[in-house]
């Protein structure tokens, strides 16, 4: 966690120009760092913390008085999704940017139903960050352009084994239960939550994992050594 005292010029309040209250939060500690060079050459944005992990992040925003948040949506400690219900619930008035690696399709829709205004990939310039960051400061919706996948690709199954680190415990039990073919009614009483919630979760790790079928996930499952492959067929 890292903490920055914003800068003070003596001018009148009335005449001093406030820039927007940043908070940074991503796992990449270098990420994070190369985040604050590039805006600090933004004269209407000011980083004033940052943090790795969505645990410190909540009580950081809270104590910088933060304007605007940029998170990846994953994050060492869970799901950035939940960290942004979280936020949006806690500090309702805090805009809320994605800058992401995630391309999953419906990826930047469902971030926007949990409560994010903008949604960025890492790859974008300088230029598109910069047009978000006043979008989404100005209450407004922004979504860089998402390259669809190319017309008969695949996604390597095997690539979503990075991804498998972030998951959470509860993501774990429901790709469990799903590998092993039950049923979301039966998963939402084992785990003694409601069905919206067991879906809420499938959702979350379709985006996680960018595999949209149930025999995808079951695959990814028995590989991840999550279930045994002999359970899982039957």
């Amino acid at each position: 966690m890292t903490l920055t005292t914003s800068r003070s010029t003596g001018t009148p309040a009335a005449e001093e120009h406030r820039a927007f209250r940043v908070v940074l939060v991503d796992g990449h500690r270098i990420f994070r760092q190369a985040l604050r060079i590039l805006l600090g050459a933004e004269k209407d944005f000011a980083v004033v913390g940052e943090a790795g992990r969505a645990g410190e992040a909540l009580e950081l925003i809270g104590s910088l008085q933060a304007d605007l948040v940029l998170t990846d949506l994953h994050l060492p400690d869970g799901s950035g999704l939940g960290f942004i219900e979280q936020l949006r619930t806690r500090f309702p008035t805090v805009a809320i940017l994605v800058l992401t690696a995630q391309r999953a399709r419906g990826a930047a829709a469902t971030a926007r139903r949990a409560g994010a205004l903008g949604y960025v990939l890492k790859d974008q310039g300088r230029a598109e960050l910069s047009s978000a960051l006043r979008e989404v400061a100005a209450g407004r919706w922004y979504c860089c352009d998402v390259p669809a996948a190319r017309a008969g690709a695949r996604v390597d199954e095997g690539s979503s084994s990075t991804q498998a680190t972030y998951l959470t415990e509860r993501q774990r039990q429901v790709l469990r239960s799903v590998a092993l073919g039950y049923s979301t009614r039966e998963i939402a009483q084992m785990l003694g939550v409601s069905m919206k919630a067991v879906h809420k979760q499938r959702e979350r790790l379709r985006i996680a994992l960018q595999l949209s079928s149930t025999a995808a996930l079951t695959r990814f499952a028995v590989r991840e050594g999550l279930v045994q492959e002999s359970a899982a067929s039957g």
